[in-house]
């Protein structure tokens, strides 16, 4: 069953540098929901970056308001957004983002080791994390003995590992294969179905097969239909 994991009601964001105004975001109301994979669509510098950070609570809106799970976040200070975070929501990113030195499971343990769990436990749950995406037998795996997609699928499984509500993902397929690209979202199409809210900032119009629902963001204003194909090339 869908519920309402996030929602934003006229947010904007706005930079300034000196006597320019850039309009990042324009004023947007929308909101996501549990059981569904999104895709953010839009071209290079559209906003959709923007428009994930502020659903990931990474950056405050210039106006307007955020509700997770209800609650209203806009004003929470730094350090509890940066607990929300932390036990709310995965992050998956481009570059994967793995800590070099560190095997794979011991990369997928970090989050819980910030949430102060013991190493016992954080171990149990990164290898059970690992084991959803495939991976249990790399889990002693150094990021440079990994593929391009075996380590995206480390980043899925340290995402996942502290059973957030919510994952975001910024171009999650950008540095993959065309194999490797559809094997990564079809676990996050797993995600989904299994009750996380999948949200997936991309430019790649290839993967609206597996959406259940794309919104598009084109020079900071979001709607529901695309302007022009020829854009995302």
């Amino acid at each position: 069953m869908e519920t309402e994991i996030v929602k934003l009601s006229q947010v904007n964001k706005i930079y300034k540098t000196g006597d320019t105004t850039i309009t990042a975001l324009d004023k947007t109301s929308i909101s996501f929901e549990t059981h569904k994979l999104t895709l953010i669509m839009g071209p290079s510098g559209s906003g959709k970056t923007t428009l994930l950070s502020i659903l990931g609570c990474v950056i405050y809106p210039t106006s307007g308001q955020v509700f997770y799970k209800g609650k209203e976040v806009t004003n929470l200070k730094e350090s509890h957004l940066a607990e929300l975070r932390l036990h709310e929501i995965g992050f998956v990113f481009q570059q994967f983002n793995l800590i070099e030195p560190l095997h794979a499971l011991e990369n997928v343990m970090q989050p819980l080791i910030l949430q102060k769990i013991p190493v016992a436990e954080a171990k149990s749950k990164a290898k059970k994390a690992l084991d959803e995406v495939g991976l249990s037998d790399r889990m002693y795996n150094l990021p440079k003995k990994l593929s391009g997609g075996q380590k995206q699928r480390v980043a899925i499984a340290r995402a996942l590992v502290t059973d957030p509500s919510m994952i975001l993902c910024d171009e999650p397929t950008a540095s993959l294969d065309a194999k490797s690209a559809e094997i990564i979202m079809e676990e996050l199409k797993s995600l989904a179905s299994r009750g996380k809210a999948v949200i997936i900032v991309t430019h790649d119009l290839r993967l609206r097969k597996f959406a259940d629902k794309v919104i598009y963001v084109e020079e900071g204003q979001v709607s529901n239909t695309i302007k022009n194909e020829e854009d995302y090339k």
